[in-house]
């Protein structure tokens, strides 16, 4: 049985916009256009897309999985044309990571740097994002390796390799010169202090909350949340509030203007990998990468 692929294309925009309407603003078509479409496709396999006078639109199970195939095309489609383009501008090669935010702002960002620095005709695309966002991207070829906490990938995601880069540890993080920091900290004054809070969809806010509990505080103020590493790391150096953050999010030098305070948290270390998918063939820029990393992970932790 042949289904064209752009269909299946025009069915994940559908599901992806919710309405008729929508995807046919976004696809630059008419909703009869796509109608006749989901006919087309609902005979070809003899089975409903949708269910039956759904408003909204509820796809069944088939449309679903046609759905996720559309995307898979998309992405495809996509990054074809990007690599197209990229060439006529020069670049052999590009590769798409993923990592959560704060291992963007330092780690990982400091590592490209030295990577491409030697590498002027390669293209690196960095895209921060939580675990189940970035699963989504690699699994949908929108990525190409995700660098984050392993236990944030659940062992039973299937095809999902990991390779473990080091070990890090969450510590409490505020400005250099913090009128705590120099002494030790009881938990009534954690529990009185004012703290910068992470996104509910953020394992770093669970782990936030685990230890500080542990430790006797049973109520944390926030006086500011954000998705921004960026944001947060500029509100610790202009106040006097407080976060958890992993190691890797703080120079050890000082020289971002950040202190780790003296504060030994309840909670196991958690292990930095490079993840990928096992089975899709890696191209030679993403081994490169990977060796790459390895190489300043070693230096920096002096491994």
């Amino acid at each position: 049985m042949h289904i064209d692929p752009r269909h299946l294309e025009q069915l994940s925009v559908i599901l992806d916009m919710g309405t008729l309407h929508a995807a046919a603003t976004r696809l630059g078509t008419s909703q009869p256009a796509l109608s006749r479409m989901i006919r087309t496709l609902e005979a070809r396999t003899g089975i409903a897309i949708f269910e039956p006078a759904s408003r909204p639109l509820r796809p069944t199970a088939l449309g679903l999985e046609l759905a996720a195939q559309g995307r898979a095309v998309r992405v495809a489609r996509e990054r074809a044309e990007e690599a197209v383009d990229f060439g006529a501008r020069g670049f052999f090669a590009v590769l798409k990571i993923g990592a959560p935010p704060f291992l963007c702002e330092r780690l990982v960002s400091e590592a490209i740097a030295g990577f491409v620095k030697d590498r002027p005709e390669v293209r690196i695309d960095l895209v921060p994002d939580y675990f189940p966002g970035l699963h989504d991207r690699l699994t949908q070829n929108q990525i190409d390796l995700i660098v984050g906490p392993a236990r944030a990938a659940q062992p039973s995601i299937p095809d999902l390799s990991l390779e473990a880069l080091y070990a890090d540890r969450n510590v409490v993080v505020g400005r250099c010169g913090h009128p705590l920091l120099s002494r030790a900290i009881t938990h009534k004054e954690l529990e009185a202090a004012i703290w910068i809070g992470h996104p509910n969809r953020s394992k770093l806010r669970l782990d936030m909350e685990t230890a500080l509990r542990l430790m006797g505080v049973r109520t944390l103020r926030f006086a500011f949340q954000s998705e921004s590493a960026g944001a947060v790391l500029e509100l610790l150096r202009e106040s006097d509030f407080l976060t958890i953050l992993p190691s890797h999010a703080v120079r050890a030098d000082a020289r971002d203007g950040l202190a780790v305070f003296p504060v030994e948290l309840p909670t196991p270390p958690q292990t930095i990998s490079i993840m990928s998918l096992s089975k899709r063939q890696e191209t030679r820029l993403a081994i490169e990468f990977k060796a790459h990393l390895r190489a300043h992970v070693a230096d920096r932790y002096n491994l």
